[in-house]
């Protein structure tokens, strides 16, 4: 499966890029925004993104888009848990992020893009 990491903070970016490839997972790309996020889109398997972005409260946008337009499972990775609704079908992961949270949410989102794959 490949990954797509929405994340504006290198140093977690990194860090994920890191847990998932040693998980053996292929990285898609890493995008800093919503547009760069879009471009990658169509690379990715799963996502694994931040809520909040240096363009704003954008994860979520960005989730919906990517479900619905190329079925792609979803990881929300967030210092503020709160700030995502209940959905089912997406893991969260909170900031800052641990190895075993970050590959058990990898490990969901590619079960449910596994089950919804058209």
């Amino acid at each position: 499966m490949r990954v797509l990491i929405v994340e504006d903070e290198p140093a977690v970016a990194l860090m994920v890029e890191d847990i998932a490839m040693a998980e053996g997972f292929a990285i898609a790309g890493i995008a800093r925004n919503t547009a760069e996020a879009m471009e990658l889109a169509p690379e990715a398997d799963i996502a694994i993104l931040d809520v909040r972005l240096a363009d704003g409260l954008t994860g979520p946008e960005i989730a919906m888009q990517l479900v619905e337009r190329f079925e792609i499972g979803i990881v929300y990775l967030t210092g503020n848990p709160d700030l995502v609704a209940d959905q089912g079908g997406v893991h969260v992961v909170v900031k800052p992020p641990d190895t075993p949270r970050v590959i058990d949410g990898l490990r969901q989102a590619a079960a449910w893009r596994s089950r919804h794959r058209k």
